[in-house]
């Protein structure tokens, strides 16, 4: 049943992050509500700030963002610490009529929160407005992925099969991306299952430099490599999740992981060694107070067979990744007060 001078609409709430983006609007088309996105731009400084959760606009660049009035929606969706207080200030501004659904742990008020939905790897799973879901809800739109298969196969189709995917990201906590670390990973390749072949390297914007430069004086004469931010050059990245054979992904980017996963494609995990002394003392502090384990979102993904630790054979994963987005989209209509 509509409440009195709420649309019956979903608003999703976007911002920076692309992976955070694609999340929400997966959750929102699963829902069958009629979903409206609101872009929210974030001021200068703003997306790294740690501001404390509550009913605010203070963060957001007002004037390049999409405009935020009456009527308000029935529910709104959000990602993140920053775009979690707008979706607060919707609900202050409706008198308490919207519902607000947030995507993983918020950092702090859960009451606030009408449902949240949390993947297995956070903490404070029993409580009454927490849906638990298998695993989050990342992954490439398949429009994206056909769009980049059409982009990139005539340049891919001309390297040697199989096309083996080296995605590289960036420090892991006090676990920092070293450059040996690297060539390790890439002689455990070339000696086991990307022997034959083309590996494809590609970074990241928070790959060290010094890692790229052992990326280049390491990769074989076949092989190629994709520095991010390189001029005139299209980031390759959804084009080789289409047509990659397998992938060899750095532990620190949980997106990464699970869109790799989701492919059902030969997955294997380079985890950097954890930090020795004081530093991984700190590490593993540190790590305790987290409300998210990335840790056991990777362990995970071997216990489900969708990955393996570097150095180990590769093989396609023998069912697919759980998928909780209609779950998801179910508990959406019902904020809405729809039934059916």
């Amino acid at each position: 049943m509509a409440r009195e001078g709420i649309l019956p609409q979903l608003w999703v709430l976007t911002g920076p992050k692309a992976g955070d983006n694609a999340q929400v609007l997966r959750a929102a088309a699963a829902s069958g509500l009629e979903t409206v996105e609101r872009r929210m731009v974030l001021r200068a400084g703003q997306e790294t700030a740690k501001p404390a959760i509550a009913p605010s606009l203070d963060q957001v660049d007002l004037a390049a963002s999409d405009p935020l009035q009456a009527p308000w929606p029935a529910v709104v969706l959000a990602i993140g610490r920053q775009l979690s207080c707008v979706a607060l200030w919707i609900r202050q501004q409706s008198g308490g009529r919207t519902r607000v659904a947030l995507l993983n742990a918020p950092k702090g008020r859960w009451n606030d929160f009408d449902l949240v939905v949390l993947p297995p790897y956070y903490r404070n799973r029993a409580r009454p407005n927490v849906l638990p879901v298998a695993m989050p809800l990342i992954g490439l739109d398949a429009t994206r992925l056909d769009v980049a298969r059409r982009q990139f196969e005539a340049e891919f189709s001309a390297l040697a099969r199989p096309l083996n995917v080296l995605l590289v990201g960036g420090d892991m906590g006090q676990r920092k991306l070293e450059p040996g670390f690297v060539t390790g990973v890439l002689k455990q390749m070339t000696r086991g299952y990307a022997a034959r072949g083309t590996i494809y390297a590609a970074t990241s914007r928070r790959t060290p430099p010094a890692v790229v430069v052992a990326l280049r004086s390491g990769l074989r004469r076949q092989d190629r490599l994709y520095a991010w931010g390189t001029p005139g050059t299209d980031n390759p990245y959804a084009g080789l999740l289409a047509l990659g054979d397998s992938f060899t992904v750095t532990a620190d980017s949980l997106s990464m992981l699970i869109e790799v996963a989701r492919l059902g494609k030969p997955l294997t995990i380079a985890e950097p060694p954890p930090p020795r002394g004081l530093a991984g003392l700190w590490q593993r502090a540190t790590d305790l107070a987290r409300p998210r384990d990335l840790g056991a979102a990777i362990a995970l993904l071997y216990r489900g067979g969708h990955a393996v630790p570097v150095g180990m054979e590769p093989a396609i994963p023998a069912s697919p990744l759980p998928d909780d987005a209609a779950l998801v989209g179910q508990r959406l209509r019902q904020l809405a007060g729809v039934t059916r």
